[in-house]
């Protein structure tokens, strides 16, 4: 297990100059790099490290392996009023969920609530990069995906479904909005594999070893299944997630999907992003006053022993994001040792 002391803190613009860096290497083009870097590092910046740059040497070694296009050329598939469904054609999430968003965000100011749905994309990283897109618009960010296998079914051993997050963003008028951003699963599979890069064991009510044991072991919870959130509540969460953003938008969806570390076959998976343009309802002035008079009553609660605050969801995150963009990204040597690899196989010379 790395010690504190091991772990080393890098400037988020300095790490991600280096993510540009790597992609561009193999052909993503310099406005595309910048944009999924971006979202990499924003998933480090909020402590969602299993969602950050951990993933890039698998989009890096995807596209390499002619399984994961660098140029990401997004496809209008159909557009309908205030729906439309996108192709990702094989690229990279983070280019095809933004362009979702912004024409979600266009539609919504039109319509008063639109939804997009994209197929044929690949892992994007965090949700919250998203569904935040709408909080500069006074409007809120609903967004789905799905995700390759990690989740058996209630009551079973195999894995069929993925953690398929879900993220809600919240305007409130003030620097804190509320971002509710989930997977189904206890925790993402990406949390059990930076541990077992760290070393570390994992809580025994995170995951199921592949014979429906609980484990301790993140290598052994890698061959079983994650746990639901709520029993069998996040497992009909998980449900619904996957045919919003499988089975509706033409994407695969359960057991079809493939990992993105798989380097035998393309990925592929699909997103539903959804914006509410608050204003089709009521003066987003009124809004806030009554949302911030929730939030007071939220915070006022009689708190349990020990607990100094409540917070909303999604401050914790930006309580991160203020540390880390102030003193830097704390990046594990195991993370940081992959990158140097990667950038030496593919003779870039990294920032740091």
């Amino acid at each position: 297990m790395a010690e504190a002391t091991d772990i080393q803190r890098i400037a988020p613009a300095t790490l991600t100059a280096a993510c540009e860096h790597l992609l561009q290497r193999v052909g993503v083009p310099a406005d595309q790099a910048a944009l999924t870097a971006g979202v990499c590092v924003q998933a480090d910046l909020r402590g969602v490290e299993s969602h950050g740059v951990l993933r890039l040497p698998a989009y890096v070694h995807k596209v390499k392996a002619g399984l994961m296009a660098a140029d990401t050329q997004v496809e209008m598939v159909r557009d309908q009023g205030a729906m439309a469904l996108l192709d990702g054609q094989g690229g990279f999430g983070q280019v095809a969920a933004t362009e979702g968003m912004r024409l979600a965000l266009r539609k919504a100011r039109e319509c008063g609530l639109a939804a997009v749905g994209v197929r044929n994309a690949n892992h994007f990283g965090i949700a919250a990069c998203y569904a935040m897109m709408a909080l500069d618009e006074g409007m809120i960010g609903i967004v789905v995906s799905n995700a390759a296998p990690s989740m058996a079914p209630w009551g079973g051993v195999e894995a069929i479904l993925g953690s398929n997050p879900l993220c809600v963003a919240i305007p409130t008028g003030t620097e804190t909005p509320i971002v509710l951003d989930m997977a189904t699963t206890l925790v993402a599979r990406g949390k059990i594999r930076l541990a077992a890069e760290k070393g570390d064991s994992i809580p025994l009510t995170w995951a199921l070893d592949a014979l429906g044991q609980p484990t301790a072991d993140p290598r052994a919870a890698l061959a079983g299944t994650l746990l639901p959130i709520g029993g069998p509540k996040g497992y009909g969460l998980s449900l619904v997630h996957d045919v919003l953003a499988g089975v509706m938008t033409g994407s695969p969806f359960g057991s079809r999907i493939p990992s993105v570390h798989d380097l035998t076959r393309p990925s592929a998976v699909g997103f539903y992003l959804q914006a509410i343009n608050i204003q089709a309802f009521q003066p987003l002035s009124d809004f806030y006053r009554q949302i911030q008079q929730l939030i007071g009553e939220v915070r006022g609660a009689k708190r349990a022993v020990g607990v100094g605050k409540i917070y909303l969801p999604g401050e914790p995150e930006l309580e991160r994001v203020k540390d880390r963009m102030a003193n830097g990204i704390p990046v594990p040597p195991a993370l940081l040792n992959g990158l140097r690899e990667l950038a030496a196989e593919l003779q870039v010379t990294l920032p740091f």
